[in-house]
């Protein structure tokens, strides 16, 4: 009886922990701000990457302050809306779909408008009158958006 229960405990603890250790990607420390008429954060935090989403959590002495998560949705903090509406009440100006999910992931933005490379450097210079003045750079361990109209900085230092 001792040797069943314990061989069923063993087999629900293996499939279990087999599992978990799939979904996540390993964090990566960074130094994030995150500035917008609605938003302003800018402390230690971590980065979670997957293939279709990522997952940015803000710390300041050791307590979680703000968590982001973008994919098919974006949440907020556990508040998830789809992402025009995200972009309409956190930086009041509409980009096209997936463009927080390319900043955040190193991407481009923008279906490669404009982007050039300089000095190891990826530079993205967009700009639409009276809708946006981008300037986005990116490499391997950092990131800077900042639109001159729309107040909009974002700056990811990877440690």
């Amino acid at each position: 009886m001792k040797n069943i229960a314990r061989e069923l405990i063993l087999s629900l603890f293996l499939l279990l922990s087999g599992c978990a250790t799939h979904y996540y990607a390993p964090p990566k420390p960074a130094l994030i701000v995150i500035k917008s008429p609605a938003l302003k954060f800018a402390d230690m935090g971590f980065l979670y990457r997957g293939k279709k989403w990522v997952k940015v959590e803000v710390y300041a002495s050791g307590h979680a302050l703000f968590t982001l998560k973008v994919g098919k949705r974006i949440c907020v903090d556990g508040k998830c809306m789809n992402e025009s509406d995200f972009y309409k009440r956190y930086f009041g100006t509409q980009y096209p779909p997936g463009t927080l999910l390319a900043i955040f992931s190193r991407q481009p933005i923008f279906d490669n408008e404009g982007l050039l490379k300089e000095n190891g450097k990826n530079i993205q210079r967009i700009f639409k009158e009276d809708r946006f003045d981008i300037i986005y750079t990116f490499d391997d361990t950092s990131v800077r958006f900042k639109d001159k109209i729309n107040h909009i900085l974002i700056k990811i230092k990877e440690r």
